[in-house]
């Protein structure tokens, strides 16, 4: 999952006195960067890590990032004027304080233990009793994925999870890797290269037909820059590995 990124404009201007992150953005640290996710646009942001946190102490919410790499002091005051104003004009920042977030990271664990392709499957025969499911929902997120805003399928996944998780009950591991080894049987058959980003949605909207509802989590790896995206329930990746997925840091989960 890569997306292109963004150069700054550093066009000077002062800073603000007070800055709000929009809801549509998410936050995340690397060693040298700040990697921005701006859901809206579909498009991620790498900012040098000293500069943002010099504009840090102008955030709402902002908190001093721990260990190495804290250096908002070192960073000229016209770099933090120049970054404001590009990320005001990108719609990242907002000087209004309502709709608005705190400029937070998010806390989400990486997962410890993943599916095994080597446990035994359902037979054939039930794989393919689920074959209508699996080809509907492939071709939603197909369809979505051409045709319709990234935030659009964001916000409703989002809200099919929030409409139907108090009736959920429990999540049932043994019932979902009996379903992702039906999807990934079935995957074969569906004339689509592999992606993180379609096959995840692909997955989410399977799963949900059978209301099992983990979670759809993006991470990134800011030096050098890689984006990918996963399906997780807990502790447990169901699509990837846990090797892979360690490589990134979640920054957004739906």
């Amino acid at each position: 999952m890569g997306r292109a990124l963004l150069a700054l404009d550093q066009t000077d201007s002062s800073v603000p006195r007070r800055f709000f992150l929009q809801p549509h953005v998410f936050l995340c640290p690397g060693k040298r960067h700040w990697v921005i996710l701006d859901v809206n646009r579909d498009k991620y942001l790498c900012v040098d890590r000293r500069q943002f946190e010099s504009l840090g102490p102008s955030l709402e919410g902002w908190e001093e990032p721990a260990g190495p790499g804290g250096c908002a002091a070192a960073a000229a005051q016209e770099d933090a004027s120049a970054l404001a104003n590009d990320l005001l004009s990108l719609g990242i920042l907002s000087e209004q304080a309502s709709p608005t977030k705190d400029a937070l990271r998010i806390t989400y664990p990486l997962p410890i233990e993943a599916i095994d392709p080597d446990l035994p499957t359902l037979p054939r025969r039930s794989s393919w009793i689920h074959a209508a499911p699996f080809f509907a929902s492939s071709a939603r997120a197909s369809r979505e994925l051409r045709r319709q805003s990234f935030q659009l399928t964001v916000e409703s996944v989002r809200a099919r999870k929030s409409r139907n998780l108090g009736h959920a009950g429990p999540f049932g591991f043994e019932r979902a890797r009996s379903l992702v080894s039906v999807f990934d049987r079935l995957r074969l058959f569906y004339p689509r290269s592999y992606l993180c980003l379609f096959d995840s949605l692909a997955l989410i909207h399977f799963l949900a037909r059978f209301h099992v509802f983990p979670d759809w989590v993006f991470g990134v790896s800011a030096d050098p820059f890689e984006a990918h995206c996963w399906v997780q329930a807990g502790s447990v990746v169901l699509n990837d590995t846990v090797e892979r997925v360690s490589r990134f840091t979640p920054i957004m989960y739906v």
